[in-house]
């Protein structure tokens, strides 16, 4: 019987140790500026780091022609995935109505893609809008109603598990709905401040982005670090 708990409990241990390394996310931040995760990056423009709330790093771009694009994907072969923002976005408009400042794509396929973008309103307000694009069809997940104040930090969140994609505002559901995701393969890139094509551009600041290859609950943030 105690050889039965010992394995049991050793079981239990490793069972943990598995699930939370699954768990840990890859982070990206610009300690490593003009780098980012320690990946080749190109820098379009002139976007710059500054200090952030507790003396964070965070980069500003101008909402005209900053962009980073980053020769990596974070999200390689993932058959589920949770994709975390923390950004805070200026009052753009409307000179930068839509801003599209998470991207990732195969340049050799460009069907398969995935972004993380924001709208504005003439009311110093900002709407979240998530899309997915895959071999056979697409998502836009969007409602102009749910709005968040510009000037502030905020978090937005896209996951994808068993063909439902789901999108997040500072930890908050806030839509969802039905895709069948197929994986980005190595090759994909991944653009930050910009659409991939240099477009969209995104007006304010981004502190950090983080990728896990699972699904996740995410937290309801309240100090956004």
């Amino acid at each position: 019987m105690k050889i039965l708990l010992y394995f049991l409990s050793w079981g239990l241990v490793l069972s943990c140790l598995c699930s939370c390394s699954v768990q840990k996310p890859i982070r990206w931040n610009f300690a490593g500026f003009p780098t980012v995760g320690g990946h080749p990056t190109t820098v379009l423009g002139e976007p710059k780091v500054i200090q952030g709330k507790g003396g964070a790093r965070v980069v500003s771009f101008d909402g005209v022609d900053d962009g980073l694009l980053v020769d990596h994907n974070p999200i390689a072969g993932a058959e589920e995935f949770s994709i975390e923002v923390v950004f805070k976005p200026h009052a753009a408009w409307p000179n930068n109505v839509e801003q599209r400042f998470l991207h990732l794509e195969d340049p050799a396929t460009r069907q398969r893609r995935i972004l993380l973008e924001l709208r504005l309103n003439n009311r110093n307000q900002w709407y979240a809008d998530f899309f997915m694009s895959t071999d056979n069809g697409s998502l836009t997940l969007i409602d102009s109603s749910k709005t968040h104040p510009v000037g502030e930090w905020a978090t937005m969140t896209l996951t994808y598990k068993d063909k439902e994609m789901r999108g997040y505002v500072n930890g908050q559901l806030e839509l969802s709905g039905k895709i069948e995701y197929m994986p980005l393969p190595a090759s994909a890139k991944t653009s930050i401040g910009t659409r991939m094509d240099k477009r969209s551009w995104f007006n304010g600041e981004i502190k950090r982005i983080r990728f896990w290859k699972r699904a996740l609950q995410p937290k309801k943030y309240s100090d956004y670090l």
